[in-house]
């Protein structure tokens, strides 16, 4: 775009000073339209990046844009999100996508390039619209025997699965799995990148687990259904008997005192194979206290030992033994969180000390069932991490705190002290 065409584009937002024109303009007050197709209305003003859009799939310019004509074009494509942006720009998904999040409603301001009494978003704005349609899903248990695993990591280099398998009539957990069976009675199978099928009878070791916000890419043959993602396998396995049981953890919810210690799966160039983790400051306010789990090896803390009583973690202060801090859990792409408050939090009763097929080796730290989950990314918070290195559980793409590159996957030992 132009320099003159974006001072066009704001030009009702500055003020006009310059001799022999106007000092005041006549803007027509904008709004967010009500009258709107179907069961469409406006789910907010959202934030958005070039580089990782908040809505993917779809776009459109158009220099006559409105609200009613990106709504028709992703409507029209089968997508349950319609965006407006810049005034003349449409975005289409049926996902929010990461880093995308609500922003103040007041800060969609600018003006549709079709017609200036409607707000379509700002620079880096979405004014966005939803259907009301039910969101995709990723399908659970797709064909007889297969059953979804979790979304791995996969690259062109270094395949997650080997084998891509045509699929004709488009591909969806419901068609590719059936064709990984007929093409040669593989074990696994996966969807990518919204219409890839992979096969294989074992899965690539570098592959690593990460959140399923990472395969949230609509399926191109049915917008109901996620079909992973880029460079991000949605994996299945099959069992001739039917859906595989989970594996049973034995799994000890009650810990006396012990430590932390992150083990690397590979190791990076000149690292430690292994650092502390230890319970880091993040927020106070009064009477209340957060801490995230940490491998900063250079930072001072006063919560370095642990309990775990009837599955809820807690941390322990070297300082003040008087203060209960408890979990407070953690979710896809987040750090293992904890609070300190008055009156005290109960806890989130999700972790347990799970032991090996190795009656020698130690206790791995799980949360929700999951000793696999975890990794150390890099934080990228400007103000307080300063290149941290935090405890992530199931890292994503496009994380606001951390760059998914920075992340490695970790195993972490409970050491008893």
């Amino acid at each position: 775009m132009s320099v003159l065409s974006f001072l066009l584009k704001i030009a009702p937002l500055l003020p006009l000073a310059m001799g022999g024109i106007p000092t005041e303009i006549v803007i027509p007050r904008q709004t967010n339209p009500t009258a709107l197709p179907g069961n469409w209305s406006l789910a907010g003003c959202f934030t958005d990046v070039s580089t990782a859009r908040t809505l993917a799939a779809k776009q459109l310019v158009e220099g006559n844009m409105t609200v009613d004509i990106c709504i028709a074009f992703c409507s029209a494509a089968n997508y349950i999100y319609a965006g407006v942006e810049f005034s003349d720009e449409c975005y289409c998904d049926s996902t929010i996508q990461i880093p995308g999040e609500k922003a103040n409603l007041t800060e969609c301001t600018m003006g549709c390039a079709g017609n200036a009494e409607e707000i379509c978003g700002g620079p880096d704005l979405l004014s966005v619209y939803y259907s009301g349609d039910p969101p995709p899903v990723i399908v659970q248990n797709p064909a007889t025997g297969w059953q979804y695993q979790g979304c791995s990591t996969d690259s062109t280099a270094n395949r997650t699965l080997t084998t891509q398998v045509d699929v004709p009539v488009g591909v969806t957990a419901e068609t590719c799995l059936p064709a990984c069976t007929q093409a040669g009675n593989f074990t696994f199978g996966g969807l990518e990148n919204g219409f890839e099928c992979w096969c294989g009878d074992t899965v690539n070791p570098f592959g690593e687990k990460v959140g399923d916000e990472d395969c949230r890419e609509v399926c191109e043959a049915d917008h109901d259904e996620y079909c992973g993602n880029a460079n991000r396998l949605a994996l299945y396995e099959f069992t001739a008997a039917g859906s595989k049981p989970p594996p049973t953890l034995n799994c000890t919810t009650d810990v006396g005192s012990f430590t932390l210690t992150a083990v690397f799966n590979n190791p990076p160039v000149g690292s430690p194979k292994e650092v502390p983790i230890i319970a880091l400051v993040v927020e106070m306010v009064p009477n209340v206290l957060w801490t995230i789990l940490s491998g900063c090896t250079a930072c001072c803390t006063e919560w370095s030992t642990f309990t775990i009583q009837d599955s809820v973690f807690l941390p322990h202060s070297s300082v003040d033994p008087g203060i209960t801090m408890t979990s407070i859990g953690a979710s896809d792409g987040n750090s293992p969180a904890f609070v300190a408050s008055v009156p005290a939090f109960p806890g989130v009763p999700q972790y347990c000390a799970a032991a090996t097929a190795d009656p020698d080796s130690p206790l791995l730290l799980s949360f929700n069932g999951e000793t696999d989950a975890w990794a150390l990314c890099t934080n990228t918070t400007f103000f307080n991490a300063d290149g941290r290195v935090d405890l992530v559980y199931n890292p994503v793409t496009n994380h606001p705190n951390y760059v998914f590159s920075s992340c490695n996957a970790v195993t972490v030992q409970v050491v008893p002290q």
